[in-house]
C-alpha cells in the first residue's frame, strides 16, 4: 500500500460504545484524522455495537465515515459474525461486514496497531 503522508493507525475495538476504553479510541481516532493520519477500525464482539445503529456512538462513527468522503482517511470494518448478532438494525452508514482476513490486512499495512479491550 502506498501512501501520500501521515501515519496508518488501525484500532481493534472489543469494547462496546459506553465503555471509556471506546469513547477514548473515538476521540483518537478523529484527531488523527484531523492530523491527515489514516486510521482503520476492527470491531469484533461488543465493539460492533459501537458502530450499530440506534447506538449512542452510531452517528459518530457514520460521521467519521463521511469525513472519508471528503477527502479523510478513514475505514471500519465491524466482524461479520458479531454484527449479526449484535441487532437487527444493522449498522450504520459507512460501516462494513468484515472477517479475520480484513484485520490481518490492517495489521499489515498500519505504522501502529493499538488493541482496545
Amino acid at each position: 500500500m502506498t501512501r501520500t503522508s501521515g501515519s496508518t493507525l488501525n484500532l481493534v475495538l472489543g469494547t462496546g460504545p459506553q465503555a471509556g476504553a471506546t469513547v477514548a479510541a473515538l476521540k483518537l481516532a478523529e484527531a488523527a484524522i484531523e492530523r491527515g493520519h489514516r486510521v482503520t477500525v476492527y470491531a469484533y464482539g461488543e465493539g460492533v455495537r459501537t458502530g450499530a445503529q440506534g447506538s449512542p456512538t452510531g452517528e459518530f462513527v457514520s460521521g467519521l465515515a463521511r469525513r472519508a468522503v471528503h477527502g479523510g482517511r478513514f475505514g471500519w470494518v465491524a466482524d461479520r459474525n458479531a454484527a449479526s448478532r449484535c441487532s437487527a438494525a444493522g449498522q450504520v452508514a459507512g460501516v462494513v461486514a468484515g472477517d479475520g482476513g480484513d484485520l490481518w490486512r490492517f495489521v499489515l499495512d498500519a505504522d501502529v496497531v493499538l488493541g482496545v479491550s
